[in-house]
C-alpha cells in the first residue's frame, strides 16, 4: 500500500502552495514596500505614505496565514473579515497620493492582491477573481473620483490591474499543481489494491490447490481400491480406513472457518464425523485459552484423535490444554490398534507434534503435543 493515502498527499501539497503563498506576501510587504513606505513617510508625511495601510494589511496578512495553517479557514469568515479591510486600504491610498492616483507609489492598490491570495486560499479561483474584480471597480471608482479618467490614466490603470495576473496564476498553478499529486496519490492507491486483490487470489487459488492435492491424497487410494476389489468394506481395517478418511475430509472442510478456536473447531468436525458411526465422543472444553496455531500443527494434533476416533468402538473422550507456548490434545478410546497401525501413530504425523500412545486393559491413550514460541492468544 502507498505511505499516505491520496488525500493527505493532496494536503500537504496545499500546505506548501500555502507556504510559498505566504513567504511572497510577507517577503513583498516587508521587503519591498516598507523601504518605499518610510521613503515616503519622510518626503510626504504619514498620510501619503498610507503607514496605517501597512499596518493594517500586516496584521491582515498574519492572521490569515496563522489561521490558515492551523488547518482552518474553510468557511466565508476569513475573507469577509479580510476583503474590507484590503478594498478599504485601496481606496486610502489611492485618495492618499499628493499627486493623484499614479503621483507616488500607489502601492497598496496592487499589494491588495498578495494578500487576497492567501485569505482566499480556501475558497477557490473564483472567490479571488471575484475580488479582483472588486479591487479594479474601487480602483476605477477613485479615478473618477479624482477626475483622472483621460485615455492615458486608463491605460495606466489597466496595466495595473494586469498585476493582479500574477497571484491568480500562482493560485490557479498551485491548484493544478495539487490535483495532479492527489490523482497521481489516488491511481497508485488504486494499483496497490490491485496488486493486493491479485495477490490475495492467487493465495486463495493456491490454497485451494494444496487443499485438493491433499484431499485427492486422502481418498483417491481408498477409492481405487474399492473399485479393484482390493479392498473389502465388510473387512474392519478398511471401515477404519474409510472412517479415517471421512475424518480427515470434514476436518479439511472446517479448517478455513473464521472462528475464535479453530483447533476445538476442528476437533468437533472429527469427533462429528465419529459419532455417525456409533462412537460416543466426549469433547471436552479446552483447559486454557489455546493459542494461534498454524494448519499444519493443527493437523498434526488432530490426526492421532482421528486414527483413535476411526478404531474406537463405542465410546471415546477428548481433551485439550493449552498455554501460549504449549499445546496438548489427548484422546481415551475403547479402542484397539494392529502393531503396524500403532508404531504409524506413535511416530506422528510430520514432525509439528510429539505422539505418545498407550494402551491397557482394552482402552487406548494418545496424546499429541506441540511447544514452540510464546504466541498470541
Amino acid at each position: 500500500m502507498p505511505d499516505r493515502p491520496a488525500a493527505s498527499v493532496a494536503e500537504r501539497y496545499d500546505r506548501a502552495g500555502l507556504l510559498a503563498a505566504v513567504v511572497v506576501m510577507a517577503g513583498w510587504h516587508a521587503g519591498f514596500l516598507l523601504p518605499i513606505v518610510i521613503a515616503t513617510w519622510l518626503r510626504y508625511g504619514p498620510w501619503a505614505s498610507c503607514a496605517a495601510v501597512w499596518l493594517a494589511y500586516a496584521a491582515t496578512g498574519t492572521a490569515s496565514a496563522v489561521v490558515l495553517l492551523r488547518g482552518r479557514g474553510h468557511g466565508p469568515a476569513l475573507p469577509l473579515a479580510a476583503c474590507p479591510v484590503l478594498l478599504a486600504g485601496v481606496v486610502t491610498g489611492g485618495l492618499a497620493q499628493p499627486a493623484g492616483f499614479f503621483g507616488s507609489p500607489n502601492w497598496p492598490f496592487v499589494t491588495a492582491a498578495f494578500f487576497a491570495l492567501v485569505a482566499m486560499w480556501r475558497r477557490g479561483i473564483a472567490a479571488l477573481s471575484a475580488f479582483l474584480a472588486a479591487n479594479a471597480i474601487a480602483g476605477l471608482g477613485v479615478l473618477i473620483a479624482l477626475g483622472q479618467t483621460d485615455r492615458v490614466s486608463i491605460a495606466r490603470f489597466v496595466g495595473l490591474c494586469g498585476g493582479g495576473a500574477l497571484p491568480l496564476t500562482l493560485f490557479a498553478g498551485s491548484k493544478l499543481v495539487t490535483a495532479m499529486a492527489g490523482r497521481a496519490a489516488s491511481i497508485r492507491e488504486e494499483l496497490a489494491s490491485a496488486r493486493v486483490a491479485e495477490q490475495a487470489a492467487e493465495a486463495v487459488q493456491e490454497d485451494r490447490r494444496s487443499r485438493y492435492e491433499t484431499i485427492r491424497g486422502t481418498v483417491t487410494g481408498l477409492l481405487r481400491g474399492l473399485a479393484d476389489g482390493q479392498l473389502d468394506p465388510a473387512e474392519p481395517a478398511t471401515r477404519q480406513r474409510i472412517a479415517v478418511a471421512v475424518s480427515r475430509l470434514r476436518r479439511y472442510l472446517v479448517e478455513t472457518d473464521d472462528v475464535p478456536d479453530p483447533l476445538s473447531h476442528e476437533l468437533r468436525a472429527c469427533a462429528d464425523a465419529a459419532e455417525r458411526h456409533g462412537v460416543a465422543v466426549d469433547l471436552a472444553a479446552p483447559a486454557g485459552q489455546v493459542p494461534h496455531l498454524p494448519v499444519e500443527v493443527r493437523r498434526a494434533l488432530t490426526e492421532p484423535i482421528i486414527t483413535v476416533l476411526a478404531a474406537a468402538a463405542t465410546r471415546a473422550r477428548v481433551t485439550v490444554v493449552a498455554s501460549p507456548d504449549h499445546v496438548a490434545v489427548a484422546i481415551l478410546a475403547d479402542a484397539s490398534l494392529t502393531g503396524a497401525d500403532r508404531d504409524a501413530l506413535a511416530s506422528g504425523p510430520g514432525g509439528a507434534a510429539e505422539v505418545s500412545v498407550d494402551e491397557e486393559g482394552g482402552l487406548l491413550w494418545a496424546q499429541a503435543q506441540w511447544t514452540g514460541a510464546r504466541a498470541s492468544p
